[in-house]
């Protein structure tokens, strides 16, 4: 990631963009340099004529937009096929009943030391969090 700045008065692919050539312009870094750019979707993003990637197309017409990989993993998660959606919520229920209390994550992890496994904690995963879903899974099923 080059920066991370916060929009201070909306979200629009105009005010994206305003704050990436700024950015690139306190830098000294040209927009050519921009050769592509992942976007999560959204129209201010992806918007034909208002949107960010309109902007940047007029700027560097060469530049190729794909979508993020994470939100492409995170689409596909969400509409998992009924049994592996099932597995799953099982899952994140046992994970989540054992990290929401201290005294049943010490008890988890004095455990994992007793069975020498490689690891000693699971990852907690939330709705919000959606990115540890398979950080979540793969960690339960390694234990």
């Amino acid at each position: 990631m080059l920066f991370a700045l916060k929009l201070t008065t909306d979200t629009k692919g105009e005010s994206i963009f305003k704050k990436l050539e700024v950015y690139f312009e306190e830098n000294n870094i040209p927009l050519k340099n921009i050769v592509a750019c992942a976007t999560d979707g959204t129209a201010a993003m992806i918007g034909r004529y208002k949107g960010f990637s309109a902007y940047l197309k007029t700027a560097v017409p060469n530049v190729i937009f794909v979508r993020c990989d994470v939100h492409r993993q995170h689409l596909v998660a969400k509409n998992l096929a009924g049994r592996m959606h099932e597995a799953h919520g099982y899952v994140v229920k046992a994970v989540n009943l054992i990290k929401n209390s201290a005294l049943k994550d010490r008890l988890f992890q004095q455990l994992c030391e007793k069975n020498n496994e490689e690891f000693e904690q699971l990852v907690l995963h939330t709705e919000v969090r959606w990115l540890f879903k398979s950080n979540c899974l793969n960690r339960y099923v390694a234990l």
